[in-house]
């Protein structure tokens, strides 16, 4: 018991950490095993680095059906939580799988070095990443989405990885590359209308799919800023 607690505060204090299978500690400690146990989401700003602070989204374990959220910041003391709101109207859309973080192998630093490999091959360059973690509806993996962000403040591509096996699941670029392939290769759509119409239907599935937030984008900024106008 006493190891536990101990494990629980080097891991919520170390400023060498990043908040990801440790959060889930952060959270039991401060708000209870129920809570912790149903996180849902989490969300950051774009940061050049990685991340100093994340939106946690978690099942209000004394309401059915709504969430509670919480800020956690990096200090110089260690990761610092703090209550942020709860209710209904938290996210437009709620992942349906809470985050099984004992299935994390690949952090978000290990997220970002692979979409940094995947934009160099696509020829893109990007300075800022927003980061999701989010459990797949069907497995219940947990996913990394990042939005990739050029100098001009604007997303030139949109990457999904595993977060147990980092396999690129998904990525799109604004100039057209994009592979649906678990580790494929990056891809032109198949010339034609109905292949450029079949891998379009795809794309925006894809990006969509990860915008809990709808066109609001009130919890990370420019993290839903669109990766093509025309959508």
């Amino acid at each position: 018991m006493k190891l536990t607690f101990l494990l629980g505060l080097f891991l919520a204090s170390s400023p060498l950490l990043r908040a990801n299978s440790e959060i889930a500690t952060i959270v039991d400690q401060e708000y209870g095993a129920a809570t912790s146990e149903g996180i849902v989401l989490l969300q950051s700003p774009a940061s050049a680095a990685d991340p100093a602070q994340w939106a946690v989204f978690a099942r209000d374990p004394f309401r059915p059906g709504e969430l509670v959220r919480a800020t956690i910041t990096a200090e110089p003391g260690g990761w610092a939580p703090k209550a942020d709101g709860a209710g209904n109207r938290l996210l437009g859309r709620v992942p349906p799988q809470t985050i099984a973080f004992n299935r994390i192998k690949y952090r978000s630093s290990d997220a970002r070095r692979i979409a940094q490999q995947n934009a160099m091959l696509a020829k893109v360059n990007f300075v800022t990443a927003a980061y999701q973690l989010a459990a797949n509806a069907t497995t219940g993996a947990p996913e990394w989405g990042l939005a990739l962000i050029d100098a001009n403040d604007v997303e030139v591509g949109f990457v999904v990885i595993s977060a147990e096996t980092g396999a690129v699941l998904h990525q799109q670029w604004s100039n057209g590359l994009a592979s649906q392939v678990p580790g494929g290769p990056i891809t032109s759509p198949e010339p034609g209308f109905k292949g450029e119409k079949a891998a379009e239907d795809v794309r925006r599935a894809a990006r969509r799919a990860w915008e809990w937030t709808g066109d609001t984008g009130l919890e990370v900024g420019h993290f839903f800023k669109r990766l093509f106008r025309g959508d």
